[in-house]
């Protein structure tokens, strides 16, 4: 199947959820693992993938098992998120941890990176959305806050021309709306062994409106990357309800991306 034929189907699946699934003001959900045929995960077609206990988000050789240029991937929790509550004005708390790991077979430049991205439903998923722009923009939409109604926490690890002035590094951002960052911070994986595992904790707080990420290493000395910026997910979304997922991207550069772990809280 083409690739725009998948982000078609995956942009027509998540319309179907939203009419069918029953919504609620809280939602809860750990995936402590992947296994194939797990219930309420809609991968997209060709590239994402679950084995061996992981969530695979950009494709691989089946030969080599290595990564593969120019590829993106998505998968998103198969049911409809609720942020705020446009009658009441409530908006919404969540917290969301997963673990990861990013392999470069030791190579130097490497790349794109991943996301964890919240989106409204009616979000159009982009064809040529590989390398800088991490499975979610293109060319077209990168910059454009009117066609792009998500809000995403990057591990971007490879800088490009809208990326911090200490690029290339890799770094955490958060963008809202626009795949330039409105925040970011430093993240040292390179100094971890290739493949390590790492831990991140988002946390959303309705009161103060502050996005806060968390990213470390257990067991290592490398500092702990900490980021926060306030975010309205009422104007940034302009939609009561939202996709939750994660997305990858690789271009010239290589690297793997695999999502080991999933729990998701929100409380309305």
């Amino acid at each position: 199947m083409a690739n725009s034929d998948q982000k078609l189907l995956m942009i027509f699946m998540f319309s179907l959820m939203f009419i069918t699934i029953a919504k609620s003001d809280s939602l809860s959900f750990n995936y402590p693992r992947f296994t194939p045929g797990l219930r309420n995960l809609l991968l997209d077609g060709e590239d994402s993938s679950i084995s061996d206990g992981a969530l695979h988000l950009t494709k691989t050789d089946p030969n080599t098992g290595k990564a593969l240029p120019d590829r993106s991937g998505l998968a998103a929790f198969f049911g409809a998120v609720r942020l705020f509550n446009n009658r009441t004005g409530k908006v919404a708390d969540f917290t969301t941890e997963f673990t990861f790991t990013v392999k470069t077979n030791g190579v130097q430049p490497h790349g794109d990176g991943f996301t964890f991205f919240l989106a409204s439903l009616d979000y159009e998923f982009p064809d040529n959305s590989s390398g800088g722009f991490l499975g979610l923009f293109n060319s077209q939409t990168a910059f454009n806050a009117s066609a792009n109604q998500v809000v995403v926490v990057e591990f971007d690890t490879f800088g490009n021309t809208w990326d911090p002035p200490y690029s290339p590094y890799p770094h955490i951002g958060i963008d809202v709306n626009s795949v330039r960052s409105v925040a970011t911070a430093k993240w040292p994986m390179d100094s971890e062994p290739d493949g390590a595992i790492g831990k991140a904790s988002i946390r959303y707080g309705s009161s103060s409106k502050l996005l806060s990420v968390i990213v470390s290493y257990p067991n290592s000395t490398v500092p702990v990357t900490t980021l926060s910026y306030p975010v309205d997910f009422a104007n940034a979304l302009q939609s009561e309800w939202a996709l939750v997922g994660f997305s990858a991207s690789t271009g010239d550069l290589v690297e793997t991306h695999d999502i080991l772990s999933w729990y998701f809280r929100t409380s309305l």
